[in-house]
């Protein structure tokens, strides 16, 4: 039996579904199949590397937008709830974040990150505000700053009730804070740290091309390779079940 156009369409989907899951899985298995290593190791180690041990502050820090913490990197969303019928859904109306050059610390040695093109995995704060309620003092500031995002504290009073007019809101930031543990996958280059003090060894962890991935979590190794394997794993399984389906329909 010759499969038909639509089977022949939804199996070509899926193959590519599933081609770009496993893509990006890759760096996945290198973060997995590798082991940390001392820093007091990396100026004779260049390539890809994972270090582990207690991010330092290096010249500057940055203010996370939400709590207003002191950190060395931080993500943000504010999203609303939306409604549609019988479905909602969050939507996300504003996003960013910025990073700092870092220290890693790890008892043998003090190694400099260079952050700035990291793919950022770190745990998750979740500020909500209902509808009809005044946005905490820091989340205040930032929808008074923002040209994306209007406050939901509207009331209608209606004498015997109020009536809550505006959508609920959450505001989430996930942060790198000073001396928290950081785990590091990237690339290691020698570089001279003579302007950086003593203990700093001559490397430098950045973006380079020998390594799959460049990964700032602070969760260890194991718990990062969760955290990074989501999205693919879930790519991986559409295309999957898509491949499926064709060869069943094609039965």
């Amino acid at each position: 039996m010759v499969p038909g156009p639509f089977t022949l369409a939804l199996g070509a989907v899926g193959l590519a579904v599933l081609a770009y899951g496993a893509r990006r899985l890759r760096p996945v298995v290198h973060v997995l199949r590798n082991d940390p290593i001392d820093v007091y190791r990396l100026p004779n180690h260049p390539g890809p590397v994972e270090v582990e041990g207690e991010a330092r502050v290096d010249r500057a820090t940055g203010e996370a937008p939400f709590s207003g913490r002191e950190c060395l990197a931080y993500e943000y969303e504010a999203q609303e709830l939306r409604s549609s019928g019988k479905h909602s859904h969050w939507e996300t109306l504003d996003e960013g974040g910025a990073a700092a050059d870092f220290l890693v610390d790890d008892g043998t040695g003090t190694v400099r990150v260079e952050p700035q093109r990291a793919s950022l995995h770190l745990e998750s704060h979740t500020i909500t505000v209902q509808p009809g309620d005044e946005p905490p003092g820091r989340i205040a500031e930032f929808l008074a700053e923002s040209d994306e995002i209007d406050p939901q504290d509207r009331t209608l009073d209606l004498r015997l009730v109020e009536l809550n007019l505006g959508n609920e809101q959450r505001f989430i930031e996930r942060r790198l804070d000073v001396d928290e543990t950081v785990y590091v996958y990237g690339e290691a280059f020698a570089e001279q740290s003579g302007e950086w003090g003593s203990g700093v060894v001559n490397a430098v962890i950045r973006e380079g091309e020998r390594a799959p991935a460049f990964v700032v979590s602070d969760a260890p190794e194991r718990a990062t390779a969760w955290r990074m394997a989501k999205g693919p794993l879930l790519w991986t399984g559409v295309g999957f079940v898509a491949l499926l389906f064709a060869f069943f329909t094609a039965v």
